[in-house]
């Protein structure tokens, strides 16, 4: 399978709005999700990742824990900083198999 990159703004990645969510059902656990009009159909939740980008790299990645029809789930405190990867900006997701240093 294959993890995923999403482009996003600095601001909502560092302070969790938008689209990337605290799940209050979850609490105890510090699980936040990420919403997708459709779920990445090759990406495996027990092998894959999330990596993040914003302002032109990927910065950094979530372990996901869980998802549902349109969410991946991740726990917060999973966060692991990487050396920054030059990407282009873009909307919705992308495959990670493709980008040198990820996979």
């Amino acid at each position: 399978m294959v993890s995923i990159i999403i482009y996003t703004t600095k601001n909502k990645l560092l302070h969790k709005q938008d689209k990337l969510k605290f799940d209050e059902d979850k609490s105890d656990c510090g699980e936040y999700y990420w919403e997708f009009s459709n779920l990445p159909k090759r990406f495996d939740i027990e092998k894959d990742r999330i990596y993040f980008a914003v302002q032109g790299f990927i910065v950094g990645y979530f372990e996901p824990v869980d998802n549902d029809n349109y969410s991946i789930f991740f726990d917060s405190k999973s966060w692991k900083d990487i050396q920054p990867i030059p990407t282009k900006s873009f909307q919705g997701f992308k495959y990670a198999d493709k980008v040198e240093g990820l996979e």
